[in-house]
């Protein structure tokens, strides 16, 4: 778990290093007006280039990314007043985050669109704990389809969890995903009551947070 304690304020000047195996994570505000700014500003900086200068690509299924000539590769999400920015040098990351919205219904969400066991998993929790574990379960979904390259469409059902002692983890994938022991996806709380998860394919590696200081909007 990244709590919201461990996002250190900081600014890209500062932080900008080399990746090696390690994922870097960026917490930023987020308004509709900015776009991308924010987000351009810090992979420019990883990038040691002109903002201006980034020319973003766009996959079949709508994931942006860099030309393949970049050594760098990223996925962000937004939800809220925040914005999410995950950066790896040779895995490709998802990251999903969702701030809880009035009169979603859970369990009726679940049953659509979450495999059976899942849905009796979350059924089973007293009612103020369900609205939380089905927000994580949802973003830790979104964040194995965003490292896929894949949007909804490929079908939350078809990759499975198991809730183990509160915790969501990988259990059963579709095949074009990979299996589901090859993942590591890991909860997130980047601040107040957000909920978020961060997916890649491959072993467990170091995971470095920081949130985009006062002041450098």
């Amino acid at each position: 778990m990244i709590d919201a304690h461990d996002f250190l304020p900081a600014t890209p000047a500062e932080v900008v290093q080399p990746l090696d195996h390690a994922i870097h994570l960026w917490r930023m505000p987020w308004r509709r007006e900015q776009g991308r700014a924010l987000p351009l500003r810090v992979l420019a900086g990883y990038l040691h280039v002109d903002p201006s200068t980034l020319r973003l690509e766009t996959g079949p299924h709508g994931k942006p990314f860099l030309p393949a000539a970049c050594p760098l590769r990223f996925n962000w999400s937004h939800s809220g007043e925040f914005a999410l920015l995950a950066l790896a040098g040779d895995v490709e990351p998802g990251v999903d985050i969702e701030l809880p919205r009035e009169g979603v219904r859970a369990l009726d969400l679940a049953r659509r669109f979450f495999t059976p066991e899942e849905s009796d998993a979350l059924e089973q929790l007293p009612g103020h704990e369900r609205e939380s574990s089905f927000l994580q379960l949802w973003t830790a979904k979104e964040a194995v389809l965003k490292a896929l390259g894949h949007g909804l469409a490929f079908g939350l059902e078809r990759i499975g969890f198991a809730l183990r002692q509160g915790t969501w983890h990988p259990v059963r994938f579709a095949a074009e995903a990979g299996a589901a022991a090859d993942w590591q996806v890991l909860p997130l709380r980047i601040a107040g009551n957000y909920a978020g998860a961060l997916a890649w394919r491959g072993p467990t590696r170091p995971v470095r947070a920081w949130a985009w200081a006062p002041g450098e909007e």
